[in-house]
């Protein structure tokens, strides 16, 4: 069993990829695999079958679009975990972002502590977005009265037990931390959650999110 989360770094910038691959690897607990300044450069280490249990992609890359490649590496890598970077946050991406799969979105100036809890919740099946990032996808998914109450019709098909779980989800807690605090297994909290996720017809727990803001159970 491994004990360090698999990274690889995507971003035009070589001294900030150069920067982020020297902090991560003195963690102990992340191990760098490869740093890329082009997504050519991604697709073909990934072909090789290389599989990073996390992949930090800058949304911006000259004439490259960030967005795109998350998309493709999600269809072909599906095990993968990917979190966008950007220097500031682009509204226009993010509902296309979300539908696609990912597992985070920060803004560049994160904390080096806070981008590498990020990295270790997305590992575990959590979710990690700036503030600046999750505001606009709560404002998103509350965009007319109508659709609120329309979904709200599913709030009724969840168990106590089961809105608990969404909200310490939300906290970013990761399984192994829920386990705990609940005195479950963390098997026992994988079918909970994969359970949720088919109550609410989502496909991600970026998606278990957007529904819970939507629903009123986060507040």
């Amino acid at each position: 069993m491994k004990d360090k989360v698999t990274t690889v770094l995507v971003d035009d910038h070589k001294v900030f990829v150069q920067g982020m691959d020297a902090l991560l690897s003195r963690t102990g607990e992340i191990e760098v695999l490869a740093t890329f300044t082009e997504p050519l450069e991604l697709m073909r280490f990934l072909a090789e079958n290389n599989r990073p249990d996390v992949l930090l992609l800058d949304i911006e890359m000259g004439s490259s679009n960030g967005v795109d490649v998350a998309i493709q590496v999600l269809q072909l890598y599906p095990t993968i975990r990917v979190i966008m970077l950007s220097t500031y946050f682009e509204e226009a991406y993010i509902s296309e972002l979300m539908s696609s799969g990912i597992s985070g979105y920060l803004l560049k100036s994160t904390g080096f502590k806070e981008l590498k809890e990020a990295i270790k919740s997305v590992h575990d099946g959590g979710f990690s977005f700036s503030p600046e990032i999750m505001q606009i996808i709560v404002q998103g998914y509350k965009s007319t009265e109508t659709e609120q109450e329309g979904e709200k019709n599913n709030s009724s098909v969840l168990t106590d037990r089961e809105i608990e779980l969404i909200r310490l989800i939300a906290d970013e807690l990761t399984m192994k931390e829920i386990a705990s605090k609940l005195f479950l297994s963390e098997h026992t909290i994988k079918t909970h959650r994969k359970n949720i996720m088919e109550k609410l017809d989502v496909k991600n727990t970026a998606g278990l999110i957007k529904k819970a803001f939507l629903l009123g159970f986060i507040k």
